[in-house]
C-alpha cells in the first residue's frame, strides 16, 4: 500500500479544514437562518433565491473571504433543493437524501479546492476548524435530528415528541464528546440518558412510554450517524 507523501497529507489537512468551514456554513444556512416561510414556499422563486443567497453568504461568513468555488457549491445546493422540491415525495427519505447530497457536495468542493481555508484570514487562528466541526455537528445533530424524530414518531402514530430539548442536548453531547476527542465521556452521556429514561417512564402512560423509548432510539441513532463520520475526519486535521 502506497504511503501518502507530505504534500498529500497537507492537501488532505487543508481539505478537512475547508470542509469544516463549508459544512458549518451549510448547517447555518439550512437550520439556523432558513425561516419557516422559506421552507413552506420553496416552489416560489423568491423564497428559493433568498435561501441560496443565505447559502452563499454563510460560506463567506465562515471563511471571512470569497472563492469562486462558492458559486459552484451554491449552484449544487440549488439543484439539490430543486430536485427535492419537485421530484421527491415529502418525508424522511427525501429529507435524508437531500442532506446526504448537500454534505457530499461540500466534500467534493473541499477536495477540489482545499486552498479555500488557507486563503481565509481565519487560517491564522489556532483550532478554528476543530471548533467549526464541533459546532456544525452539534447544530446538524440537534436541529436536523428533531425533524427525523418527529417524522418517524408521527408516522408510527405515536404523536409528536414532547422531549425536544432533551433530544437536542443528548445529540449535541454525542457530537461534543466524539468529535472533540473525548470518547471516554460517551458512557457518561449514555448513563445520564438512562437515568432520565428511568425517571420519565414511571410517570407516563403506555403510549407516552412507547413514544419516549422509540424517540430516544431514533434520536441516538441520528446523533451517532452525525458524530461518528465527523469524528473520523478529525485525524486528517492533525
Amino acid at each position: 500500500m502506497r504511503v501518502p507523501t507530505t504534500t498529500e497529507d497537507e492537501e488532505l489537512r487543508m481539505a478537512a479544514y475547508t470542509f469544516s468551514a463549508l459544512f458549518l456554513a451549510h448547517v447555518i444556512a439550512d437550520y439556523v437562518l432558513q425561516t419557516g416561510w422559506m421552507v413552506a414556499n420553496k416552489r416560489r422563486p423568491l423564497a428559493m433565491a433568498l435561501h441560496i443567497g443565505l447559502v452563499l453568504g454563510t460560506m463567506c461568513l465562515t471563511t471571512l473571504s470569497f472563492h469562486p468555488a462558492f458559486f459552484g457549491l451554491a449552484l449544487a445546493h440549488l439543484w439539490i433543493d430543486i430536485v427535492k422540491t419537485y421530484a421527491m415525495p415529502e418525508g424522511l427519505g427525501a429529507y435524508i437524501a437531500d442532506q446526504v447530497l448537500h454534505v457530499a457536495s461540500v466534500v467534493g468542493i473541499a477536495l477540489l479546492a482545499p486552498g479555500i481555508w488557507e486563503a481565509s484570514p481565519l487560517s491564522d487562528v489556532p483550532n478554528v476548524p476543530l471548533y467549526f466541526m464541533i459546532l456544525g455537528g452539534v447544530l446538524f445533530a440537534a436541529r436536523g435530528g428533531q425533524y427525523a424524530v418527529a417524522t418517524i414518531l408521527t408516522r408510527r402514530g405515536l404523536g409528536p415528541s414532547d422531549g425536544v430539548i432533551v433530544g437536542w442536548v443528548e445529540r449535541a453531547a454525542l457530537c461534543v464528546v466524539l468529535i472533540g476527542g473525548f470518547p471516554m465521556l460517551l458512557a457518561g452521556v449514555l448513563a445520564a440518558k438512562g437515568v432520565y429514561l428511568l425517571a420519565a417512564l414511571r410517570r407516563r402512560d403506555e403510549q407516552a412510554r412507547s413514544r419516549l423509548l422509540f424517540g430516544t432510539l431514533v434520536s441516538l441513532l441520528w446523533g451517532f450517524a452525525v458524530a461518528v463520520p465527523l469524528a473520523l475526519t478529525m485525524p486528517m486535521m492533525h
